[in-house]
């Protein structure tokens, strides 16, 4: 059971021994010299020594945090090793330049070696279709943002925000620490400072099943130069808190925008609410004029900016 930690089944057998009752003592062996040698068990100086086992939850979690960062360190050699390879000088020929990824695992595999590879810095445009619920965190970004790797996302206007439930994970998303802007473009694409770039290959599919994984210095320069244009040209998604109480939502606007955005509809939110459709309508309405918004996404999209969305105190 603690194989993962480093242990062997003798190693733990006599660490479980240990455990069970106060300092005793223990024949030298191998096992107990890794035991020591781990920080899980510590000599009593008598005579014949006596050990006694460290607190587990706090031995074991230094074991298990040293075997993260292992495993997080080899990971980082994996990549570095597969951008080296696929870098190589050597390799000259068109197709080492970009590999040509067919179906789900293939695809999967690319986009996980592509954000492994980020140093600095990943980038792209989100846009349909989307493998899972694109209101998923994923969780390999909020890695590499923690590792300090900045992302920056365009926004689909029309595929991709204006979904139920969408802007809620947008927002979510830029907490975690993504800068997020909303605009018009045509089609998924993700750009990483490996330099490496990801490019769906048939883009009017209603799911991915090729895309291409580029390598080539000079092509993912031009696609980061591509992403530069739409990224200047969109609209820029952030909250902000410091707004004056007469600009803050009521309760019930608040409850309103928070049960519109999750994608209710308005005989779902007169359910939840206690209102009739007429009075969701006429409240969203009136939301709509106080937000000078013409549509309800350009509610929801003014009343993140005003921060209305956030929590205070």
């Amino acid at each position: 059971m603690l194989e993962p930690l480093g242990l062997t089944r003798a190693e733990q057998d006599l660490y479980e021994s240990l455990l069970s009752g106060p300092p005793a003592t223990a024949p030298d062996s191998p096992a107990l010299s890794r035991l020591v040698e781990l920080n899980l068990v510590t000599p009593i100086d008598t005579e014949p020594p006596r050990y006694v086992v460290l607190p587990p939850d706090t031995a074991l979690d230094v074991l298990a945090r040293r075997r993260e960062r292992e495993l997080a360190d080899a990971r980082r050699k994996m990549v570095e090793l597969t951008v080296r390879f696929h870098g190589s000088t050597a390799r000259r020929e068109p197709a080492d330049l970009m590999e040509v990824l067919h179906g789900e695992q293939e695809i999967v595999q690319g986009m996980t070696r592509l954000l492994l590879s980020a140093r600095k810095e990943v980038c792209g445009w989100d846009a349909p279709p989307y493998r899972d619920d694109p209101n998923q965190v994923n969780q390999l970004e909020l890695d590499q943002l923690k590792r300090g790797v900045t992302f920056r996302v365009v926004y689909d206007r029309r595929g991709s925000v204006d979904r139920p439930g969408r802007l809620a994970a947008l927002i979510q998303g830029i907490a975690d620490g993504e800068q997020a802007r909303v605009g018009d473009v045509p089609l998924k694409l993700v750009v990483s400072d490996a330099p490496m770039a990801f490019v769906p290959f048939d883009v009017r599919a209603t799911a991915h099943q090729t895309a291409l994984l580029v390598h080539d210095p000079v092509m993912v320069a031009g696609l980061a130069a591509l992403f530069e244009l739409y990224w200047d040209r969109a609209v820029p998604l952030a909250t902000y808190a410091g707004q004056p109480a007469t600009d803050r939502p009521t309760p019930e606007e608040r409850d309103l925008l928070a049960l519109l955005m999750s994608g209710f509809t308005d005989l779902e939110m007169a359910a939840h609410l206690g209102w009739s459709e007429r009075t969701v309508r006429t409240r969203i309405d009136g939301m709509r004029h106080r937000l000078n918004a013409d549509t309800r996404f350009q509610a929801g999209y003014q009343a993140v900016l005003r921060g209305w969305l956030e929590h205070r105190g």
